[in-house]
């Protein structure tokens, strides 16, 4: 969740240590958070297991109605994708030289939004009407607070928290759909000799991340531009 160093491959003594800590999705014991009966060879599965910091383990734990068996799967998830696209060469670089990395949660996101003035967004082709509706309904949530970041940031930090929550809300449901987002920012032109901050999403599909690259195209970005 946090990012956090877990296996440590600098320790002399004990290189590779686990400084992580191994937490069940759901519990393994009655009255453990987000319990239900498995059988053994499932509960202590691959899938029921996820390893965070100490921190974000009583946190997970003490908040199992926040933290709720589909959102830490889709964390997991999530930060498998982020591992294995570093793996494969680390960040993507669109044509134009737009840094674009996996946004995994609403801090992610928010310094992309917060601020800028004009969209470029990517999708994948023949999408289900609910994919597609799902997709819409998040980038109409995304400029919806871009559009007021400056007065959320003016509010405090309370109220950023709030929005970088929503926004992690949202991003779970999209990964929950199977979907990841890759995102940047640059300037651009917006017209009338005007330049600004520009957001760069693209919406792709795990098995796209491989071949993924942020296409921007050079002429101008349109304020509010969703497609």
């Amino acid at each position: 969740m946090c990012r956090q160093e877990l296996v440590r491959a600098d320790l002399e003594e004990v290189p590779g240590a686990l400084v992580g800590q191994e937490a069940h999705i759901i519990a393994r014991s009655p009255g453990g958070p987000r319990y239900e009966p498995l059988a053994p060879k499932v509960r202590d599965g691959y899938a029921n297991l996820i390893l965070l910091c100490a921190n974000d383990h009583t946190e997970v734990d003490a908040q199992p109605t926040r933290y709720t068996v589909e959102h830490l799967r889709a964390i997991k998830h999530r930060h498998e994708q982020w591992v294995a696209a570093r793996l494969d060469g680390g960040d993507s670089v669109s044509e134009d030289g737009t840094l674009a990395t996996l946004i995994l949660s609403g801090d992610d996101l928010w310094p992309l939004l917060a601020g800028a003035l004009g969209w470029q967004i990517g999708m994948p082709e023949a999408l289900s009407d609910e994919d597609a509706d799902l997709i819409d309904e998040s980038m109409q949530l995304f400029t919806d607070w871009c559009d007021i970041s400056s007065d959320v940031e003016a509010q405090g930090f309370r109220s950023v928290r709030d929005a970088k929550r929503s926004l992690t809300g949202q991003l779970n449901q999209m990964a929950a759909a199977g979907f990841v987002v890759l995102g940047g920012r640059r300037e651009a032109a917006l017209g009338a000799g005007v330049t600004g901050p520009v957001v760069v999403l693209e919406v792709v599909r795990p098995e796209g991340l491989e071949a993924l690259r942020v296409s921007v195209p050079g002429g101008a970005a349109a304020p509010g531009d969703m497609r």
